[in-house]
């Protein structure tokens, strides 16, 4: 057994320690952290691992440190989440939890864009362009924000094919291709100040990986550029 296949075997156990305190059924966990009972399956056998978030989420949940969860290391439990308003709670939910906040995100980035098409519409209006050019500027507009959209159901949907084929490489890759490219289109011309400071970006660092994610981040780019025309 190697090292990286002796730690998640060491993850998992602890991980079965929770699930079994829990007192819970696998639906009824898998749901309570965000997981749909396949996927806990798979992170609780085998091959998917455990990530920070989901750990995060179980602590959030069921108050056993993430730290705890992933290393081993410190106290097992934590005190503090009842120390936290019900509000609190709510915000650290959807922040630690590993789908949420990347749909949130995802939110944020066409209500922008779609906030971004509005503006320039009346814009034009007010500034007298034919109504026809308007609206055909417009449609053109909305087809490129369904093109953008398109980009990331594709990513999440090679991501599925991973998991289903139990391919854990092509599952991270995609999962953070995704992440890192939600994280670049929100930031816009910030990014470039911003990515070294991403770790989605940071865990990106393979040839192969940052190609993809750079041709993919230039297409996005050039459909929001006409969007804003």
């Amino acid at each position: 057994m190697t090292e990286l296949e002796q730690y998640k075997q060491e993850v998992r156990e602890r991980l079965k320690k929770i699930f079994k305190a829990s007192g819970k059924s696998s639906r009824a966990f898998s749901e309570s952290i965000g997981l749909k009972p396949t996927s806990f399956h798979k992170v609780l056998k085998g091959p998917a691992g455990l990530t920070i978030p989901l750990a995060n989420s179980i602590e959030l949940k069921h108050g056993y440190r993430a730290e705890w969860i992933l290393n081993g290391k410190g106290n097992m439990k934590v005190s503090k989440r009842s120390q936290l308003s019900p509000l609190e709670i709510c915000f650290l939910d959807v922040s630690f939890s590993s789908s949420q906040k990347w749909s949130i995100l995802e939110l944020l980035i066409f209500e922008k864009l779609n906030k971004n098409i509005d503006d320039q519409y009346w814009k034009n209006l007010r500034e007298r362009v034919d109504s026809k050019i308007a609206d055909s500027k417009r449609s053109v507009s909305q087809l490129n924000l369904e093109r953008i959209s398109q980009v990331f159901s594709e990513l999440r949907e090679e991501e599925k094919t991973s998991i289903e084929n139990h391919d854990t490489q092509g599952q991270n890759k995609y999962a953070l291709l995704t992440q890192t490219l939600l994280l670049a289109t929100y930031f816009a011309d910030k990014w470039y100040g911003v990515k070294n400071e991403c770790a989605e970006y940071q865990e990106l660092q393979t040839e192969d990986n940052l190609s993809d994610f750079e041709k993919l981040h230039s297409y996005i780019n050039s459909l929001k550029e006409e969007i804003r025309e």
